[in-house]
C-alpha cells in the first residue's frame, strides 16, 4: 500500500497537511454554515426545545463519528490502490472493469452510479457552499438581500477559472485560509459553550435516539438534514491520491473534526440560549464586531469547498475515461510533482454553467437542501458494497467480523440514504437526473467500444497473418518507418491493413503499438514497455500505463525503438480514426445508446492529443463503421 506525501520533496513541518485542508475538507468543512440550522428546521421550526436541540446535536455527532471517523478515515482510505483513492479505485480493485457478470455485474453497477452519483454532487456542492455563505448578508447587512444570488453566481465564476491554477498551487493557496477557516469555527464554538456548558450532554447518543422516537414521522426529515454535517466524508477518499492516508488521518482528527464539533456545539448553546437564533445560527453565534470579517471568511471557505469537490470530480473523470467509461477529454497536468494534479477544462466549463443555472434556479440555500445529499448518500452506499467486497477479497476477514462490518456500515448509509430518498419530490430529482445522464453516458460509451471492437474485428485479420504472408511482389515500400496504433496487439490495425490492401503501399519498417491501460494507478518504468520483433520489418510494442498516469506515447516509446535500430524522431504516426455510423432507425435501448455513443465519438479528444503525439508526422486516416 503506497502512503506518500506529495507536495515537494523540501516542506516545512505540517505544509502537507495544512494543503490538505485547502484540498480534501473544504466541503465537509463549510457544513456548519446550513447543516445545523436545516436540522432545526426540520425537527420544529422557530419552536424548538431543548430536547430537540440536544437530539440534533447528538445526531451529527456521531454521524461525524460513525460514518467520517470510523468508515471513511479508519477503514475504506486503507483500500487504496497503489495509493489512489475514490469509488473507482475500488472498482479496479476488484478487477470489475475487465469482466462482470452475475453478482460481479451488480458490484459494477454499484461502482458505476456511485461514481455517477459524485460527478451529480460535484455540480450542488459549489452551489449550496457559497450560497449558504453569500446569506450572511441577510443578518449582516438586510438591505442588501437581495444581491445575495448575483453576489454567488460571480464566486461560483471566480471558482472554476481558478481551477486552471492547478490542485497543487491552490492547495498551497487555500490551505493556510482553511486553517483559519477550522480556527475560527472552533473558537466562535467554545464562545458559545462557555455560556451554555449544558449542550455538552448532547454527547450522550440517547438523545438522538429520543429525538427520533419522539418525532417518528420526521425522522426521515431530521436524518436528511443531518446527513449534510458529512456530505464530504466521500471527498477523503476521492483526494486520497493527492496526499496520502497519513496526511489525511492528521488533519482529520487534529483540526478539522474538532472544530466542527465544537461549532456544533457552539450553534446548538447559542439557541439554547437565544430562540431567535434559528433564523442563521451560525452567523447569529458571532459577535457583531466579527460579522463582517467571518462573512468575508466565510466566502473565502465556501470557494475552498467548491475547489474540494471539483478537485475529487476531476480525479474520477481520469479515472472513467481510462477505464473506458468516459470519453477522452483534454487533460492537462497541473504539478512537475504529482501526475494526480489535473484540470479537465471541457468538464469544468460544462459544471460552471451547471452550478451557476441552479444557484439562479433555487435562489436560496434552503430550497436547494432539499436537492442536496441524495447523490452522495447513494455514492456512500455504493462505496459501502464495493468496500465489504474488498475486504472479503482481500483482507480475509473472519465471516462474523465480516458480518458485522457490513451491517454496522449498511444500517449508518442505508439509513442517510432511505432519509434522502424523501427529498426526490422537492428538488433531489436534480442531482439524480445529473447522475442519471452520467450514467447514460458511461454505459454508452463503453458498450459502443465493445461494439466497434467486435466491428473492427470482422474487416481486419491477426497481426501474425499479416506479417505472414509477406509484402506483395509489386507492392511498394516507403523509406520511412511508420508507427501505427492499435486497439488490440495481436490483431493487424485497420490503417496498416488499408493501405496495404488499397493503396498497395508498405513501410521499411512497421511498428504496431498498443496502448494498455492496468487496473493500478501507476506502472513502474520498468514494466511500461513490451517490445516483440515480428520479423526484420514487423515490429509489435505494448505499452502499459496506470489510469492516473500520463500518457506520453513517444516519450516511453523512444527508447525502446532506439534499442531496435529506429530513429523515433525520422518515423511518422499513423493512426485509424472511426466515423461512427449509428443505426438509422431507433428500435429499442440498444440503438439510442448507439447514437449516444456516436455523438460523444464525434466530439472525444483525438487520438493524436490523448497520447501527445507530434502533429506533424502523425496521419489520421479515417474510416466509417457501422454499430
Amino acid at each position: 500500500m503506497a502512503e506518500r506525501q506529495v507536495v515537494g520533496s523540501r516542506t516545512l513541518p505540517f505544509t502537507a497537511e495544512i494543503a490538505a485542508l485547502g484540498v480534501v475538507f473544504g466541503d465537509i468543512g463549510t457544513s456548519p454554515l446550513y447543516a445545523f440550522r436545516q436540522g432545526l428546521l426540520a425537527v420544529n421550526g422557530q419552536g424548538v426545545t431543548d430536547a430537540e436541540v440536544l437530539g440534533l446535536l447528538s445526531l451529527i455527532t456521531w454521524a461525524i463519528i460513525l460514518s467520517v471517523t470510523i468508515k471513511y478515515v479508519s477503514l475504506v482510505l486503507r483500500a487504496d490502490n497503489d495509493g489512489e483513492g475514490g469509488i473507482l479505485a475500488l472498482v479496479t480493485l476488484l478487477d470489475l472493469h475487465r469482466s462482470a457478470t452475475g453478482r460481479r455485474l451488480f458490484l459494477l453497477v454499484a461502482g458505476l452510479v456511485g461514481a455517477s452519483m459524485l460527478i451529480g454532487d460535484g455540480v450542488l456542492t459549489p452551489a449550496i457552499s457559497v450560497l449558504s455563505a453569500m446569506e450572511g448578508l441577510e443578518v449582516i447587512a438586510p438591505a442588501l438581500d437581495h444581491w445575495i444570488v448575483a453576489a454567488t453566481v460571480i464566486v461560483i465564476l471566480l471558482v472554476f477559472v481558478s481551477q486552471r491554477a492547478g490542485t497543487e498551487r491552490i492547495g498551497t493557496f487555500y490551505g493556510p485560509v482553511m486553517l483559519l477557516w477550522f480556527v475560527s469555527l472552533g473558537a466562535l464554538g467554545v464562545h458559545g459553550i462557555v455560556q451554555a456548558p449544558d449542550v455538552l450532554m448532547a454527547l450522550d447518543p440517547r438523545h438522538g435516539l429520543l429525538l427520533l422516537a419522539d418525532h417518528p414521522w420526521l425522522s426521515g426529515a431530521i436524518l436528511g438534514a443531518t446527513f449534510l454535517a458529512i456530505t464530504g466524508g466521500e471527498a477523503l477518499y476521492a483526494d486520497l491520491g493527492h496526499f496520502g492516508r497519513p496526511v489525511i488521518t492528521r488533519a482529520w482528527l487534529v483540526v478539522a473534526m474538532p472544530a466542527l464539533l465544537l461549532n456544533y456545539y457552539g450553534q446548538g448553546a447559542n439557541v439554547l440560549l437565544h430562540r431567535d437564533s434559528v433564523r442563521n445560527p451560525f452567523y447569529d453565534l458571532s459577535p457583531d464586531v466579527f460579522d463582517v470579517p467571518l462573512l468575508i471568511l466565510a466566502t473565502a471557505a465556501t470557494v475552498i469547498a467548491s475547489q474540494a469537490i471539483i478537485t475529487g470530480v476531476f480525479s474520477l473523470a481520469k479515472q472513467a475515461i481510462e477505464l473506458g467509461y468516459l470519453p477522452p477529454m483534454r487533460i492537462r497536468y497541473t504539478s512537475e510533482h504529482n501526475e494526480q494534479h489535473i484540470y479537465i477544462g471541457r468538464l469544468n466549463w460544462i459544471m460552471m454553467v451547471a452550478c451557476a443555472a441552479i444557484v439562479v434556479s433555487f435562489g436560496s440555500s434552503d430550497r436547494l437542501a432539499s436537492a442536496y445529499g441524495i447523490a452522495v448518500a447513494m455514492a456512500m452506499v455504493s462505496t459501502t458494497i464495493l468496500f465489504v467486497a474488498y475486504v472479503r477479497r482481500s483482507w480475509h476477514w473472519p465471516l462474523p467480523a465480516l458480518i458485522g462490518l457490513a451491517g454496522g456500515l449498511a444500517v449508518i448509509d442505508v439509513s442517510f440514504a432511505a432519509a434522502n430518498l424523501t427529498k426526490l419530490h422537492d428538488g433531489g430529482w436534480l442531482p439524480v437526473a445529473i447522475a442519471s445522464i452520467v450514467l447514460i453516458i458511461m454505459v454508452s460509451w463503453r458498450r459502443g467500444l465493445e461494439g466497434l471492437g467486435i466491428q473492427q474485428r470482422r474487416f481486419t485479420e491477426p497481426l501474425e497473418d499479416f506479417v505472414a504472408r509477406g509484402r506483395p511482389a509489386n507492392c511498394a515500400v516507403s523509406p520511412r518507418t511508420a508507427i501505427f496504433l492499435s486497439r488490440g496487439g495481436a490483431v493487424t490495425p485497420v490503417a496498416l491493413g488499408r493501405l496495404s490492401e488499397l493503396l498497395n503501399v508498405q513501410f521499411t519498417k512497421s511498428v504496431v503499438v498498443s496502448v494498455w491501460i492496468a487496473s493500478r494507478p501507476r506502472v513502474p518504468v520498468d514494466e511500461r514497455v513490451r517490445v516483440l520483433p515480428l520479423d526484420p520489418t514487423h515490429i509489435r510494442v505494448d505499452l502499459r500505463f496506470g489510469y492516473m498516469q500520463q500518457i506520453d506515447v513517444p516519450a516511453v516509446l523512444g527508447p525502446a525503438l532506439y534499442a531496435q535500430g529506429v530513429d523515433p524522431d525520422e518515423a511518422v504516426y499513423v493512426i485509424g480514426h472511426e466515423r461512427v455510423m449509428p443505426p438509422d432507425d431507433i428500435r429499442g435501448v440498444r440503438d439510442v445508446l448507439a447514437h449516444v455513443f456516436a455523438f460523444l465519438a464525434r466530439n472525444a479528444e483525438r487520438s493524436v492529443d490523448r497520447f501527445g503525439l507530434p502533429r506533424p508526422r502523425t496521419i489520421e486516416i479515417g474510416y466509417p463503421v457501422r454499430l
